[in-house]
Parts: C-alpha cells; sequence; structure tokens
C-alpha cells in the first residue's frame, strides 16, 4: 500500500531545513553596521550555541568579561543576540537610563506602575511590619519545637507572608498545602530557563534539558497561579470580604465595581491573577533562600554572630526582641543582611530585559533584533548580578563572607532586585521580611554545626541549582540552635 503522508523522519527533515534557512536568513539580516560587544568566537549557523554555559552561567559570563576585557559580553544563538552587563556602571547606563528600550512587556507595566509600584513602596509596605514581626517569631518557635525541620520552618514564613499580602490568606502551620504549592514552583523555576527564542520547538527538535524541565514543571507554576487566585474569587463573595486588605482582593474589588458600573476594565482577571502569583512566588523563593544563606554563613561563622548578639544586646538589651524601629541603629545587622545579598545573588543573570529599539553604547551596537511567532530574535539583555557582587575593582576578597567590608566602605551590592523597569516590585516587602528575620534570630539563637555520631563537627555543604534563580540543596545537616534569649 502506498503511503500517501511524510514520514516523521521527513517532516523532521523538512523543519530542519527550514529551520536552517530562516536561521541564515535572521544571520543575514541582522549584520550589524557597528561592532558588536566582545565574546568567544562563533560558528557558521550555530553561532555560539555550543559555547553558551549551561551551569554557572554567571560565573562564566564573569570570566569571559575579565579575558576580553569588556563589561560588556555577546553571544548569538539560533540567531538571537545575548547581552551580558558585567557591572554596575554599565547597568545602570543601559538598564536605569535607557530604560524605556528595554522592557518589551507595556500591558504589564502599565499594571506594575498603576498599580504594584505604588502597592508596594517603601512607605505602603510598613504596613505589614506586624505581620513580618509576629510571623518571623512564630517561626523562631517553630524552629525550636522542631529543629531537625529549620528549612521547612523558614518556608513557613517566606510563604506566609507573601501569601497573607498576596491572597489574605493565612499559613500558621509547617505542614500547609500552600507550602507544597509554593515548593513546586520554588524548585520548577530554580532547575530550569526557557531559551525564549525556541520556546516553540518540539523535544525531538530541541534536545535542551532545562527546555524539557520547564515543560514537565509549568503545572507547578500554573497551581501557583491558580489555587489561591480561585480561593480568594470564592472568598470575595462573603459578606466581611471588605475586610481583607490583600492585592488581590483590591483588584478584585476593583474590578468588580467597574464591571458593576458597565465602565471599561484596565486589567482583565488572567492580570488580576498573574500579578498576586508573581509577588507570591517572587516572595516566597528570595526569602527563604536568603534566610537559609544567612544560618549557613552564621554556622561557618561563629564570631560574625557572636557580634551581631553584642550589637543587639547593647543597643535593644536583653529585656525585648528587635523591630523595625530598631533598623538604622543595627548597623552591623544592617552590614550582614547586605553581605548575604552580595555574596549569594539569589538571580545571579538577573531578570532578562529585551531591546525594542537598536542601541550604541560606547560604539557598540546592541541591536534590537527582530520578533517572530517560531523565532524570535529580540535581543536578550541580562544585568549578572553575580559579576557586580564578585568584581575585585570593588570588593575585596569577594569570595568571603565579611560583614565588616561595609564599615571599611566598599559599596552596598546593586542589581539583586534587578535594574530599570524590570527592577523587582516587592523589593522593599522582601528586604523587610530578610531583616526582621535576621534580626530576630541573631537576638535570640545561637548557631552550631551538627554533629556526628562520635561528636565531631559535620562541615555544613549546600549545592545551588542551575535554574534562573539559585535553589538551595542542603547535601548533609547543616545546623543546629540553642536559645540565647526567651521570646
Amino acid at each position: 500500500m502506498i503511503e500517501h503522508y511524510p514520514s516523521q523522519a521527513l517532516s523532521g527533515l523538512m523543519l530542519a531545513i527550514a529551520t536552517i534557512l530562516l536561521l541564515a536568513w535572521a544571520r543575514w539580516r541582522s549584520r550589524p553596521t557597528l561592532p558588536l560587544p566582545p565574546g568567544p568566537p562563533s560558528e557558521f549557523l550555530l553561532g555560539h550555541s555550543r559555547v553558551i554555559p549551561k551551569e554557572n552561567a554567571a560565573a562564566v559570563y564573569a570570566k569571559w568579561s575579565k579575558e576580553y576585557n569588556s563589561d560588556i559580553i555577546h553571544v548569538r544563538s539560533l540567531g538571537r543576540s545575548t547581552v551580558v552587563l558585567n557591572s554596575a556602571d554599565v547597568a545602570r547606563d543601559i538598564l536605569d537610563k535607557k530604560g524605556a528600550n528595554f522592557c518589551d512587556r507595556p500591558r504589564f507595566t502599565l499594571l506594575e506602575v498603576k498599580l504594584l509600584q505604588t502597592s508596594f513602596s517603601n512607605t505602603n509596605v510598613r504596613q505589614w511590619h506586624s505581620l513580618q514581626i509576629t510571623e518571623a517569631r512564630r517561626t523562631i518557635r517553630n524552629i525550636l519545637k522542631k529543629p531537625k525541620t529549620w528549612e521547612t520552618s523558614l518556608r513557613r514564613l517566606a510563604v506566609a507572608i507573601v501569601l497573607q499580602v498576596s491572597y489574605g490568606t493565612q499559613v500558621l502551620e509547617d505542614d500547609d498545602p500552600y507550602i507544597q504549592i509554593a515548593n513546586d514552583a520554588m524548585y520548577a523555576t530554580g532547575n530550569g530557563g526557557v531559551p525564549a527564542n525556541i520556546r516553540y520547538f518540539p523535544d525531538c527538535i530541541v534536545r535542551d534539558w532545562s527546555l524539557r524541565f520547564a515543560r514537565q514543571w509549568r503545572w507547578a507554576i500554573k497551581k501557583l497561579h491558580d489555587v489561591p487566585f480561585a480561593a480568594a474569587q470564592a472568598e470575595y463573595h462573603r459578606d466581611d470580604h471588605h475586610r481583607n486588605t490583600s492585592l488581590a482582593h483590591h483588584l478584585l474589588r476593583e474590578y468588580k465595581d467597574k464591571e458593576f458600573r458597565g465602565q471599561e476594565q484596565q486589567w482583565s482577571l488572567d492580570d488580576i491573577k498573574g500579578a498576586a502569583g508573581a509577588v507570591f512566588i517572587a516572595g516566597a523563593d528570595t526569602t527563604w533562600a536568603t534566610c537559609v544563606i544567612f544560618v549557613l554563613n552564621m554556622v561557618l561563622h561563629p564570631e560574625i554572630q557572636e557580634k551581631a548578639q553584642q550589637e543587639l544586646d547593647a543597643v535593644i538589651g536583653t529585656d525585648r526582641l528587635p523591630d523595625f524601629s530598631d533598623r538604622p541603629a543595627l548597623v552591623y545587622i544592617e552590614h550582614i543582611v547586605q553581605e548575604i545579598y552580595r555574596w549569594s545573588p539569589l538571580a545571579p543573570l538577573g531578570i532578562p530585559h529585551k531591546s525594542l529599539h537598536d542601541d550604541i553604547y560606547k560604539g557598540m551596537l546592541i541591536p534590537k533584533g527582530w520578533g517572530g511567532y517560531l523565532i524570535s530574535t529580540r535581543t536578550v539583555v541580562y544585568a549578572n548580578a553575580y559579576a557586580m557582587a564578585h568584581d575585585e575593582r570593588v570588593y575585596k576578597n569577594p569570595h568571603d563572607f565579611n560583614p565588616d567590608r561595609y564599615e571599611a566602605g566598599e559599596p552596598f551590592p546593586v542589581g539583586n532586585f534587578g535594574f530599570g523597569r524590570r527592577v523587582c516590585v516587592g523589593r522593599f516587602l522582601a528586604d523587610n521580611s530578610v531583616w526582621i528575620m535576621v534580626a530576630t534570630m541573631s537576638s535570640v539563637l545561637r548557631f552550631c554545626k551538627k554533629m556526628s555520631s562520635d561528636g565531631k563537627p559535620i562541615e555544613p555543604r549546600v549545592r545551588f541549582t542551575n535554574g534562573g534563580t539559585w535553589y538551595i540543596i542542603s547535601t548533609v545537616p547543616m545546623a543546629c540552635f540553642t536559645l540565647t534569649h526567651s521570646l
């Protein structure tokens, strides 16, 4: 019998040929008239596809920055340019001063500017101070009751704060179902990353592990957005819903009011769900991971926790716990928080920006690329927070955890929460959560290494996964805790 349909192999071959032709056309169309930023040697059609790092990308780009004596590095893959900014000055010049050219999400930007940036301003987030203090102290009690599951207690802290802020939902116990939802989403974002120029290709064509991982775990991101928002919508119909001051309820009230009046909506229900979900996952991820890094370094550096304890005793005494009014006076605690941010940036390559127009910086071209449905070659720009935090021109012995460096005049790190119009809108809320947890733990706990069965201290070890954000995994029991002051 004659087969009238092309075989799978023939279909794959035709798709491969079409892809090659499209990439060749894109390469011809995007020939630069000015020099591009430097980078490693490229191959015809493939560009830098075979040398673009799949592991520790931020560190590799930082290494290339030194090798090519340039704070800007350029690579190309599948017709798309990627530009990596490896110094704070360059990132400010390009992403802050020219931010309008490096933000390609006008609809969500409108939502951010009109609502999120106002709701999460440094002034407005003060309304959540009492919540953050309450949750920090509850976390200490949970850790003391179950010291072996201290990481879970820190996860609960992070989830409890952002869930209350985003949806008005309380999380009181370490085994709450919302914690597992957040864990799955953090695992998904921390272990995979989707190259945007190949996201529509089938797995049989693109065998990139991170792409397959992202597709397999997309359900986790969807669940994190869907479940709490559905609960918020259900709660909205209760008589006392007006008492809920969370982001989702505020937006739902505004949406329903305009719907009742027949007025045009500024944003859809999907926009509201996306905004609340973004706050949820970003806040839960960064707060938990930052607190874990704090515990790790206190275990490794008992002299630092001793100095922190001395400052706390001198400033606030031993008859109460720290609150936000103490922050200006607790200088060393502030230095510890800033050193946590610098020592291990949680988003090493930051948030990707896309170029809307060609840009020229110091005689080098940052091309805009072009947009397509199957393949987009719009240039992606990253601010390498890892490179900035470990810049030897700025920081002495940058790989050492040393809060004293700031007393010596070294600057606080920049870029941990992004640059330009894609700076994290929840940065003030997240920073407050981290600060109160660091101050409270330093005030009442002493950290020590776990002991083995033969009485020897166990050296803590952690590893970081390869996603867009660090996802921390303890490979051995890391810490033990003793109470130094009463709660």
